[in-house]
């Protein structure tokens, strides 16, 4: 199965890092096929631009990757803090 891992914590020293870290090794060594997408250490950049407002659904190209990688996947696992009720923004973007 084509699994793919989003991360949504800044800290590589967190928690939710070593829940991801622990979820991609178990899930290679049953056999998946596994990317990781940890978004702070990639510079993913969660903000709407104006640009994007009026782009009438237009996918831009720095965020392709991740939708054709969303789109390919067979499941799903996403590790992200709760803060104040929901994920970071960093997530939501």
């Amino acid at each position: 199965m084509k699994v793919l891992i989003i991360l949504g914590h800044p800290d590589p020293q967190s928690f939710n890092h070593a829940l991801a870290a622990g979820v991609r090794e178990a899930l290679l060594a049953d056999g998946h096929d596994v990317s990781l997408r940890d978004l702070a250490a990639e510079g993913f950049d969660p903000r709407l631009s104006a640009a994007e407002l009026s782009g009438r659904g237009a996918v831009p190209e720095d965020v392709r990757p991740y939708v054709d990688e969303l789109g390919a996947a067979q499941g799903i696992v996403i590790v992200h803090p709760n803060w104040w009720g929901q994920p970071p923004a960093i997530l939501k973007g």
